[in-house]
């Protein structure tokens, strides 16, 4: 192979790559270790690891760290926060690669942060900016292991709202490590049966009290229960109006695939509310019931800012 082909076939593999390649892709593209080294001697390449190498001149991003950890271990797939960052995630920081390797395999990296998984060739993958990566499901189990469990709802019902992931990926994913002491998986577990058809759904008539309950306090002014309106929306009937906070209060006691159909409904509700200078605080079951004093210092606080006389 002359120089010109050796050359395109690095530059080919580096374009690829994020501007990173292994000693063993260079010299499969012909490259000689003397040409390996001018490169390094010269300053054209800088080292990232031992046999993982940048070009100089291309920028030092996220996705090239990702990139550089990934050849370090070349079975490896992204998994944790950096496949929830590719998956787009909201609210997930770049930082460390998170990549997965077998169990068998060696789990150093001065690169990343690397798992090591018996479940590594059974694990589900798709490929987003050029990685493989762990399925959207995938990464909210490996998530799971240290999120808190607010977060983590609200993380796993955006990939069922979303379709990136459907309730079945899940049990299959749960029934795959039962047994397996995977950290994350009760949590996960206690989500999923929750969004199964036929989960509890509590009587309206429950719902309806602890909503009342809620609005019995010397602090919060006449509350109107089953409140009719008209918005941009159309017709309309709120949980709860509370007048004089121009505040409109929603208690959700739905199971999730009915929460799932009404989803869109239920924000075209709040805009409508919010088109009309109302603010909208939503409420769920589990929160009335589980942390009852939350829900009412956050209307309480709510209130309170409301009532703010605004300066002119």
């Amino acid at each position: 192979m002359d120089h010109p082909q050796i050359e395109a076939s690095v530059a080919e593999c580096l374009a690829h790559q994020y501007g990173v390649i292994t000693v063993g892709q260079a010299r499969q593209a012909g490259m000689s270790m003397r040409m390996v080294q001018y490169r390094l001697d010269s300053g054209r390449w800088r080292r990232l690891a031992n046999g993982v190498y940048a070009v100089a001149s291309s920028p030092p991003t996220w996705h090239q760290r990702l990139a550089a950890a990934l050849l370090f271990h070349p079975t490896a797939i992204v998994t944790g926060r950096s496949a929830a960052r590719l998956h787009g995630f909201p609210g997930i920081r770049s930082g460390r690669p998170e990549v997965m390797v077998p169990r068998t395999a060696n789990a150093r990296s001065p690169l990343g942060t690397v798992t090591r998984s018996a479940f590594f060739h059974q694990v589900f993958t798709v490929r987003v900016d050029g990685f493989v990566v762990a399925s959207p499901a995938e990464a909210i189990l490996a998530l799971a292991a240290f999120l808190p469990l607010d977060r983590l709802a609200a993380l796993l019902d955006e990939t069922l709202v979303k379709q990136t992931a459907a309730l079945a990926d899940y049990e299959t994913i749960l029934d795959r490590i039962a047994g397996g002491r995977v950290r994350g998986s009760r949590p996960l577990r206690e989500l999923v049966e929750e969004r199964r058809p036929g989960a509890f759904q509590p009587p309206t008539s429950e719902l309806e009290r602890l909503s009342r309950r809620l609005t019995e306090h010397p602090a919060i002014p006449l509350s109107s229960h089953q409140h009719p309106m008209l918005g941009s929306a159309g017709p309309m009937v709120v949980d709860t109006f509370i007048a004089d906070w121009g505040l409109v209060l929603e208690v959700d006691g739905r199971n999730y695939h009915t929460r799932k159909a009404d989803f869109e409904r239920d924000r075209r509700r709040d805009n409508a509310a919010a088109a009309m200078g109302l603010v909208v605080l939503r409420f769920t079951w589990s929160m009335l019931v589980d942390d009852f004093d939350y829900c009412r210092e956050t209307l309480l606080a709510t209130g309170r800012q409301r009532s703010r006389p605004t300066s002119a």
